[in-house]
């Protein structure tokens, strides 16, 4: 189960960061919803000295 430090951003702008699991591996360009503001995958990158990932979303103009 991969294991993610997730980034939300909204241009340029840090919202939100945190960690969250997934029973799959998220894909550039997909939708991910987290606590209710959605977001498109950026890139997921792995983090040196952490068996985590880099997971930056832009977040949709539809999210609040």
């Amino acid at each position: 189960m991969p294991d993610y430090r997730y980034e939300l951003r909204r241009s340029d702008e840090l919202i939100a960061t945190g960690h969250m699991s997934s029973e799959r591996a998220f894909v550039v360009g997909e939708r991910v919803v987290i606590g209710g503001h959605s977001g498109i995958v950026r890139s997921t990158e792995p983090l040196p000295r952490e068996r985590a990932l880099r997971l930056p979303l832009q977040l949709t103009k539809t999210s609040s």
